[in-house]
């Protein structure tokens, strides 16, 4: 398990963090979970950080490229 920040993630800022998990499978081939921290930016919506995390987490293994999603957490980070 890796931890890290999707590309464009922006600067961390306490509350405005947050804590993601994705897993992902692709049958036969490979599977993945990786973990990390997101800061959207203003306007960012949830299906925007899922779509900039899935890209980030594939892109860094070409067996992973098109992978089915087994799991997606995405939660505010603080305590």
């Amino acid at each position: 398990m890796s931890t890290a920040n999707p590309t464009g993630a922006g600067q961390q800022r306490g509350q405005d963090t947050h804590f993601w998990v994705l897993s992902v499978d692709k049958p036969g081939m490979a599977s993945a979970t990786r973990t990390g921290t997101y800061t959207p930016p203003p306007g960012s919506t949830r299906a925007n950080a899922y779509r900039e995390i899935y890209e980030y987490v594939t892109a860094g293994d070409p067996y992973l490229r098109g992978a089915t999603v087994v799991f997606f957490s995405l939660e505010p980070n603080q305590l």
